[in-house]
């Protein structure tokens, strides 16, 4: 089974963005609102790796009860102030507010999680644009594991259809010519799909591991992208990983696979906002950006 280390790779992306965030002031403002625990560590490990990047980030913390009006307002004031780079909005929001809403009123410019409406549209259309950060994670382990132009004609399947991982993947690897099909919890008799795939990725959030060495091919590739956490406190992703890593050419492993790039590629992106902000060219004249 091949070995690429996620952890290895996210250390070498940020020494790198670091060389390229020399000298440049680069700012992202990071909204969160009290109540997730969970949110309190990943909120934590994107200050850590921003320092690492050489990025400035804001971490501006919400109460509970904050409202509607006034996160919109701190988004407005944001994307009007051009000293700002990037914003993200923590998920998960309380109840109480209207995630879509508050995720749309972000400028697509500064979208650094690539969630907007815009952002989604422009993996659709094959346009530039700023990609999820988990997603584009997915893509640079694949671009590790087989390269990107060996994707042509690939059949991939995922399992999840959220706009986090599996619907901006499937534009994404579609938009390099493999053949993505996208399962999910209402998908009949999973294993058909899984079975015949060169790569499966899966993101299902399962309670338990279910993905076993019946249900992939010799020689898959297979990306875990979930990451839960049992009674016991420790993590685990939909694969069985004892199980499938002597079948499969590369199993991701859950922890310390995809989760370790997405905050890289959150980092990733607000460097090429700035760069899209600030429209900086290339020698031959083309709007420079970083390599996704």
């Amino acid at each position: 089974m091949k070995f690429v280390d996620c952890k290895e790779l996210k250390v070498a992306g940020l020494e790198a963005l670091e060389k390229q965030t020399s000298e440049k002031e680069i700012t992202l403002k990071v909204i969160q609102v009290k109540g997730d625990k969970a949110s309190d560590i990943y909120v934590r490990n994107k200050a850590k790796a921003s320092l690492k990047a050489g990025i400035h980030l804001d971490h501006i913390l919400l109460d509970e009860d904050v409202q509607m009006e006034e996160i919109l307002y701190l988004i407005e004031s944001f994307n009007n102030d051009d000293a700002v780079n990037g914003i993200m909005v923590q998920l998960p929001l309380p109840k109480h507010l209207n995630e879509s809403s508050i995720i749309n009123a972000i400028n697509p410019d500064k979208d650094v999680d690539g969630l907007t409406n815009i952002n989604l549209g422009k993996i659709v259309a094959n346009e530039e644009g700023l990609r999820p950060c988990t997603a584009q994670g997915v893509m640079e382990v694949l671009d590790n594991v087989i390269g990107l132009d060996n994707l042509v004609g690939k059949k991939v399947t995922i399992i999840g259809r959220t706009k986090l991982v599996g619907l901006p993947l499937f534009h994404m690897l579609l938009n390099l010519n493999a053949t993505p099909v996208i399962c999910h919890t209402k998908t009949e008799n999973l294993s058909d799909y899984t079975q015949t795939a060169d790569i499966l990725i899966t993101a299902a959030g399962a309670s338990k591991p279910f993905i076993g060495s019946d249900m992939i091919k010799d020689g898959a590739i297979v990306i875990d992208v979930s990451t839960v956490k049992d009674d016991d406190g420790k993590f685990h992703g939909d694969v069985i990983y004892g199980e499938v890593k002597d079948k499969a050419s590369y199993v991701s492993p859950v922890p310390g696979g995809i989760g370790q790039l997405t905050v890289l590629e959150l980092l990733r992106n607000t460097y090429k906002a700035y760069l899209f902000q600030h429209a900086i060219k290339n020698d031959k004249g083309k709007q420079f950006v970083l390599k996704n």
